[in-house]
């Protein structure tokens, strides 16, 4: 179900959940892939849940950023909501302007003091 970005060893100081949420076909994973690994891949749809690890170093900490990879469709949207528990922060990608009306509706019916980043794909 899960995967790492082959950085997950090792130690950090902080640690953070993030949701990455979205219609189906927005290119969610490639976004995560690429910033993962930095390259850029031609992906099918994720079913279910996939998530990702990136480790950074950020004004001298080093953070663990778990990075949840949501199915866009609407059938997984009761399965997704399982996910905001313990999330720190949301990436919001939509293609158009009724993409993050709907997507935002979602969030503030399941996140409460999460951060939402929101991107345009």
């Amino acid at each position: 179900m899960g995967s790492s970005s082959g950085q997950s060893g090792g130690s950090y100081d902080l640690s953070f959940k993030i949701l990455l949420i979205g219609d189906s076909g927005v290119g969610k994973s490639s976004i995560l892939v690429s910033f993962i690994s930095s390259s850029v891949e031609d992906l099918a749809p994720t079913i279910g849940v996939d998530f990702k690890i990136k480790l950074l170093a950020v004004g001298g900490k080093k953070l663990k950023l778990t990075i949840w990879d949501t199915a866009g469709q609407e059938r997984f949207r009761t399965l997704t909501s399982s996910y905001y528990r313990g999330a720190q922060g949301i990436i919001l990608v939509a293609g158009s302007d009724a993409g993050f009306k709907s997507q935002m509706n979602y969030v503030s019916h399941n996140g409460n003091n999460i951060y939402v980043l929101m991107l345009n794909s």
